[in-house]
């Protein structure tokens, strides 16, 4: 039995305090911020959040929470 399995709402937990890409359910949206906080139902409270669309940067939205089942990938930034 593998003991160094790590589950991926604690993989999302130990990224809270840095920047991460969020891609939401919404033709191909990105949002890049700083996480401030998550749930067990990987419901993400953002900070300093910019929405892109496609390549292109869009709008700066300031503080957002985008419920978990909206959410496609997770990914820090590096």
């Amino acid at each position: 039995m593998v003991n160094s399995i790590v589950l991926p709402v604690k993989k999302v937990f130990s990224l809270v305090d840095s920047k991460i890409s969020v891609e939401i359910k919404d033709e191909g949206r990105k949002l890049q911020g700083r996480l401030v906080a998550v749930d067990e139902h990987l419901n993400l409270h953002m900070e300093e959040t910019i929405e892109f669309s496609g390549d292109q940067r869009g709008r700066n939205l300031g503080t957002v929470v985008i419920r978990g089942n909206n959410i496609l990938t997770i990914a820090p930034l590096i």
